[in-house]
This record gives C-alpha cells, structure tokens and sequence, in this order.
C-alpha cells in the first residue's frame, strides 16, 4: 500500500549542547498522519526533556484516539494536561516554556495547533502561505484544506527566522528533491549563513502526495 503522506525531515544544534527539539510522525489506525514538533526552553537538559515528553505523550493521546484537533476545547484539554504532566514530572523550580506544534493529516485535512515560536506553513504550488498565526492569541487552532503534491512545513524558530520565504519555496519545488533532502536543504540553508547566535533548527516537511 502505497503512503499517502511524504515526510522528510532535518536537524541542528547550533551553539546549544545538546538538542532541545524534538519531533515525531506516527500514523493511527484509521491512516491519518499525526506529526508534531516541541521546543523545550528553560535549560540544555530540562528543555531536551520537555520536549522528549511532550512529543511522545502527543503520540500516545493520539494512538488513544483522545488527540484528534476535531474540537478546540477536548484539544486545549489535551494539550494543557500534557504541558501539567510536564511540570509536575520535570520542573521543581523554573516555569516551563514549551513551543508545541500539532498536525494531523486527516485525508485531505489538515488540522493544528500550535503555541510557542514554532510555525506552521503551507506551499500550495506556487507560493507560501503562514496558516497558524494570530497576534491577539497565545495559541493558534483550525483547520485548512489540502491539495495534491501540498507541502506543509513545520519549522522551530531557528529555522523560520533564519530562512526567507523564497529560499525555502525554491527549496521545496525543486523536482529532483526528495522530501528528505528539502528538509535537509532548509536546514543547510540556515548553517550556510553561518550566524554566531544560531541556535537549534528543525525543519519537518509532509508532502500530500495522493
């Protein structure tokens, strides 16, 4: 059985010791795509944690059938009981500041949630487009339609301020990429500029290919 879903997918550390992004995909039994990337912020160690735990409590809820951005309020329930547990088991003193971003790929449904510094783009084929941005909300949830050969970008914050829109849509449309090396690309793209601040950068592509 041929995917419906292309996925690729790159990373780095910059100046940072250790990696604090993390990110996974995993598909349910109904053949949906859940992807998701977090951004632990507090220190190496505790960040990395964060996020590590925050993805995989992602995978379970969604593997239960109890994550599936349908509805705003059973999502903000899940996801603020995830970001409970990850104080309760992680942090003694200092306050989490977690970057979450959720997609699922429901056929040709994109749903998402994301709250923090990571964005969510979408590349329709001829441009660009930012689909979970809102400035008088701290968090961002919907719904958007997807098309054939769709490319949609998840990318922490070391890679979309980093990288312009242009660079990364001529990344993404080039024919002779595979979905893994777009990713990789993006990623080069912000070492390339060789930044003394740069931190850690990762770019998640999903491309709807049926």
């Amino acid at each position: 059985m041929t995917s419906r879903y292309l996925i690729g997918n790159a990373q780095m550390i910059g100046r940072k010791e250790v990696q604090s992004n993390y990110f996974a995909t995993a598909y349910n039994h109904f053949g949906h795509l859940l992807a998701v990337l977090a951004d632990g912020n507090v220190d190496h160690l505790n960040g990395r944690k964060a996020a590590k735990f925050a993805v995989e409590s992602c995978i379970y809820e969604f593997s239960q059938d109890r994550l599936q951005l349908a509805d705003k309020d059973d999502t903000l329930e899940t996801v603020f009981g995830i970001n409970k547990r990850v104080q309760e088991l992680l942090y003694m003193k200092p306050t989490p500041r977690l970057s979450l971003t959720i997609a699922i790929f429901a056929q040709h449904e994109l749903r998402f949630f994301t709250v923090g510094s990571n964005r969510l783009f979408l590349y329709n084929g001829h441009n660009e487009r930012l689909i979970d941005y809102d400035e008088k909300s701290p968090f961002f949830f919907g719904k958007y339609g997807l098309g054939h050969k769709n490319v949609v970008g998840i990318y922490s914050v070391g890679a979309h301020t980093v990288t312009h829109p242009m660079e990364r849509i001529k990344i993404v449309e080039c024919s002779n990429d595979s979905i893994s090396d777009k990713a990789q690309s993006i990623v080069d793209t912000v070492v390339a500029k060789g930044l003394q601040s740069q931190l850690n950068a990762t770019a998640l592509l999903v491309e709807v290919r049926k």
